[in-house]
């Protein structure tokens, strides 16, 4: 299992995109809650954040692409709005121990 942080790491409400293991993730965290996922829009074949900085709405709900603003449900990956809709980002499974994040 490759260690990617720790929950604290990272900014409530908000999204940051990391590279493990040469894979583009996009780490999201709502209220609290860790969400997991590959940094690739369904739509557009590029990651979700080109231009940098966190892709999630002020509430963490939704995240927002960069490249051609579809949304998606940030505890689901669900694309509810743009071209891509009902299509989803793939999830990644990951492990929570003590606060570190663990990639499955």
């Amino acid at each position: 299992m490759s260690r990617i942080g720790h929950i604290d790491d990272f900014e409530d409400n908000a999204s940051a995109s990391i590279q493990v293991d040469f894979h583009q993730l996009l780490v999201v965290k709502k209220a609290g809650e860790l969400f997991l996922y590959q940094n690739h829009c369904p739509h557009a074949g590029t990651e979700l954040d080109p231009m940098g900085g966190s892709v999630a709405t002020a509430n963490g709900m939704i995240l927002v692409c960069q490249h051609h603003g579809a949304e998606f449900l940030s505890h689901t990956g669900e694309c509810v709005a743009g071209p891509c809709l009902g299509e989803r980002l793939q999830a990644i499974p990951f492990t929570l121990s003590n606060g570190d994040i663990y990639l499955d």
